[in-house]
């Protein structure tokens, strides 16, 4: 006898919790160097940035994944998402830059916590015949989340800078996780061998995880620079930042004045 299907009430928000883990890696990592108020513009910094957020997950992951094992994946998720809010609203409403270092670490401490948590529960919720077409859709609206990321988020910087961003961020995180403690039911945690960070180190020390790990890594790198670093790496050779004032002349939106603060605009020295 065929064991029935979850509803796809369930299953909802399980799906917007890996939307808002790929939305808020990509949404905000993709416009950091943007023009705007509030953006990076030393390369360093940015770099730094988004190594934050994903060694933050790198290092917490196992932690959480032995703290589900625990105490069980919902209360980790619905956690990990209400903390996910909470480092966003820090930055939406503070907007200084020391606090947009410390809400990207909160947000990648929290999505090793949320994210994982929610695809246990998809498997935990779903027989095993049926898991290929949950983990189908939970990659399917993560997917989304990834593409629409970029865009949504250039959007939202445009219309308001970053802390625009931060904030529908956190309204987001909220929202699915009230949505995942009214809906997602508990499951009891499943026995398991502990995974440490001594585990991870020793994983990542295997010559077979390093080869392929390293020119991924480095193709990757490669690929950044020349499409994410250095268009936001200065203006090219010869040109040079254009006077701050009511009817400053700029040849990006060929208008003869400029809007203070918009965006970085440049003009031709002399």
């Amino acid at each position: 006898m065929s064991t029935p299907a979850t509803p796809r009430r369930v299953m909802w928000p399980l799906y917007a919790a890996g939307f808002t883990t790929a939305f808020g890696a990509h949404g905000i990592a993709a416009n950091l160097g943007g023009f705007s108020d509030d953006a990076i513009g030393s390369l360093l910094a940015l770099g730094l940035l988004l190594a934050l957020y994903d060694g933050a997950e790198v290092l917490l992951k196992p932690l959480f994944g032995t703290l589900a094992d625990r105490i069980g994946a919902r209360p980790v998720m619905i956690g990990g998402l209400a903390a996910f809010a909470l480092a966003s609203a820090a930055y939406a409403l503070a907007g200084e830059p020391g606090w947009l270092w410390a809400a990207r670490l909160g947000q990648g401490a929290a999505a090793s916590a949320f994210s994982p948590a929610a695809s246990s529960l998809v498997a935990r919720l779903n027989p095993a015949a049926r898991h290929g077409r949950a983990f189908g859709s939970y990659g399917f609206y993560k997917s989304i989340g990834y593409t629409l990321g970029p865009l949504l988020g250039g959007v939202l910087v445009w219309a308001g800078g970053l802390r625009l961003l931060f904030a529908v961020m956190a309204v987001l995180g909220a929202a699915v996780a009230g949505w995942a403690l009214a809906v997602v039911p508990g499951v009891p945690p499943l026995p398991r061998a502990r995974q440490t960070v001594r585990d991870l180190a020793r994983r990542l020390g295997d010559p077979a995880f390093l080869g392929p790990t390293g020119a991924l890594a480095a193709a990757t790198a490669a690929l950044s620079v020349g499409v994410g670093f250095l268009p936001v790496s200065g203006p090219p050779p010869g040109w040079a930042p254009s006077p701050r004032g009511p009817r400053s002349p700029c040849w990006r939106c060929a208008r003869p004045w400029c809007s203070p603060g918009r965006a970085r605009h440049w003009t031709p020295e002399g």
